[in-house]
């Protein structure tokens, strides 16, 4: 994955990769927060519960779309976007429960 993080697939914006960031980097830890809430989790389980939802994607994603014929450009966007936003989500999540 390292030699196709390309600072050119940033420019890559379309529904698509706007849809699985904000899905995976807003929706998905807001999801497990409100249920870690519900379910009355601890503090600790509470917080690793958040971190692993709002981590961004895998990076052997790439590997599998490139392996099995899927878009694995589109995927190195998703992957680079996902990777960089999360320096800026992940904070806002843990202060968010902190």
């Amino acid at each position: 994955m390292g030699v196709a993080l390309k600072p050119m697939a940033l420019l890559r914006i379309d529904r698509g990769v706007i849809a699985t960031n904000a899905i995976k980097l807003l929706c998905m830890p807001a999801c497990v927060l409100l249920l870690a809430w519900l379910l009355g989790l601890d503090p600790v389980s509470r917080d690793v519960a958040l971190l692993f939802a709002a981590l961004p994607t895998a990076t052997s994603a790439y590997i599998l779309a490139r392996q099995l014929g899927g878009d694995a450009e589109l995927m190195a966007a998703i992957i680079t976007g996902q990777t960089l936003l999360a320096m800026l989500t992940l904070p806002f999540w843990l202060k968010l429960v902190s």
